[in-house]
């Protein structure tokens, strides 16, 4: 298998650490799938739970404000303890928090399990699978590292989709019952989650983490001195942006364009197949021209495409061409979701600040969770129907827009450091 990973251009420390690489990809996917399948059956989630548009909101500002707190210190925390023991206890935890949603719990009660949502799967979860995936690679795999582990996680991600909707479906049934098929998919998401953490337990070893030196507090005054760590929260900061306003084109199609509900949640489904296409070519991509120059080109991509699909009829007979163009914006998205990661490399960031470095920058390139939600909601809310959805999408625009600037910003600061 080494053979192979060596031949499509894998250097040897990535080729023997692949597998475990992918490991994490799979547990960075699926740790996700409670605290944001709400978004993938948005309707459904609102009439089960009888809640607004903007209380859905409040949810994703709740795990913004906890995962801003907890990404600060959850980087010197990964840079310190046990990668595999975080992980493991992050993963089954998230999972348990899946089997308490299934309680008739009020709008108070599903705010308290989004925070501790917010504690268990962001802490020190993401920036421990950052600095893994970097230690795990040489630095000129930087981009392909990056690309795979984000490939991973989109297949990840379209696998327990899928299994998600059949889940939500066999539960409906016949009668197409909401709650019930509400409370299959929460089931299939937990069980999943809790399955994957005694199989990361199993699996990733902390002596491959050793290259990593145990570090202080003191790495952050480091980190905060140097201008590549803010130049990437910055380009985090916009393309996290459309992260979360991903989740708003699902509705956009059933609510404006008539699309069921069932194929919103389809096309929801099999987006994240494309998330490999886009990870894995933009890695390739980016280590033979620079992480600055393709991040500019999806940038400007993701904005021309998000004004064509606002520019359709806003009926049936725009579905298929508004599927592809979300497919196109969707697959350099994550192009940049990836390489934003590469930048650390490119930006000289020490490998032994991994962790603190990832989790300072997940602090400032995260903090749309905090106000997108509540942005998207209330503004759906101010403006019923299609005028909501444009105004939002407008801004999402604008901030694709300011990451292209960002990009060029970088570019002229890799260009003076030369």
């Amino acid at each position: 298998m080494q053979t192979l990973l060596r031949k499509i251009g894998l250097n040897e420390k990535m080729a023997r650490n692949f597998w475990g690489i992918m490991i994490i990809a799979f547990a960075g996917a699926i740790i996700y799938g409670l605290p944001y399948f709400r978004y993938d059956y948005y309707d459904a989630y609102l009439e089960v739970y009888n809640l607004t548009d903007a209380q859905m909101g409040v949810f994703g500002s709740i795990l913004g404000i906890f995962g801003m707190i907890s990404y600060l210190f959850g980087g010197v925390v990964c840079d310190r303890f046990s990668t595999r023991t975080i992980l493991t206890v992050s993963l089954i935890g998230t999972g348990l928090g899946g089997f308490v949603h299934l309680l008739p719990l009020s709008y108070e009660a599903l705010l308290c399990l989004y925070a501790f949502w917010g504690c268990s799967s962001l802490f020190a979860f993401w920036p421990c699978c950052i600095k893994a995936v970097r230690v795990l690679t040489g630095n000129d795999d930087q981009g392909k590292a990056f690309g795979f582990f984000e490939g991973g996680r989109g297949i990840g991600a379209a696998v327990m989709a899928t299994g998600a909707v059949m889940a939500f479906k066999f539960g409906a049934g016949a009668m197409e019952d909401q709650v019930a098929g509400m409370k299959a998919a929460i089931i299939f998401y937990s069980l999943l989650t809790i399955l994957m953490g005694v199989l990361t337990w199993i699996t990733v070893k902390d002596g491959k983490m050793e290259a990593s030196d145990k570090i202080s507090f003191k790495g952050i005054g480091e980190l905060i001195k140097m201008p590549a760590v803010w130049i990437i929260g910055l380009a985090t900061l916009t393309n996290y942006v459309m992260t979360l306003s991903i989740y708003y084109f699902t509705p956009y199609l059933t609510e404006i364009l008539g699309a069921s509900v069932v194929f919103g949640a389809a096309v929801a489904a099999g987006k994240r197949w494309l998330s490999y296409v886009g990870s894995i070519g933009g890695g390739y991509i980016t280590d033979k021209i620079g992480a600055g120059k393709l991040i500019f080109v999806s940038f400007i991509v993701m904005a021309v495409g998000t004004v064509a699909m606002l520019a359709l009829p806003q009926n049936s007979s725009s579905v298929l061409l508004f599927v592809i163009l979300f497919f196109i914006v969707y697959t350099f998205y994550n192009v940049n979701y990836s390489q934003t990661w590469a930048m650390m490399s490119e930006g000289a960031i020490p490998e032994r600040l991994s962790g603190t470095a990832a989790g300072l920058i997940s602090t400032v390139g995260y903090l749309p969770e905090i106000f997108i939600s509540l942005v998207a909601g209330y503004t759906l809310d101010a403006y019923p129907g299609a005028e909501g959805y444009q105004k939002y999408f407008t801004f999402v625009v604008i901030m694709m827009v300011a990451g292209a600037i960002v990009s060029l910003v970088w570019m002229k600061m890799l260009k003076k450091n030369k």
